[in-house]
């Protein structure tokens, strides 16, 4: 049986969604890594402020100009199920 691809819809664009199985690859302590549908990448990691919340932020390279996230003001959870969501504003 092949394996479901989980995926989040976020401002009408569905984002594939990849766990991180080797986390020391990157500086930032990754969990999650979004996949946008024109090919670019977003990291989800935790909140400095609230340990059960991740942020998504674009990744920084040495060799290209610093882009805004699409996820500004947003919070995300992982659910009891295990699949990814957008955490309310009021948790």
């Amino acid at each position: 049986m092949a394996r479901q691809v989980e995926t989040i819809t976020i401002r009408k664009v569905t984002y594939r969604v990849q766990r991180v199985t080797n986390p020391e690859v990157f500086l930032l302590p990754v969990k999650l890594v979004l996949h946008s549908p024109r090919g670019k990448s977003y990291l989800l990691i935790p909140d400095r402020r609230r340990s059960d919340r991740l942020i998504g932020i674009a990744p920084i390279t040495h060799f290209s100009l610093p882009r805004m996230s699409p996820f500004i003001g947003m919070w995300f959870a992982i659910s009891e199920h295990g699949t990814l969501m957008v955490a309310p504003a009021d948790a």
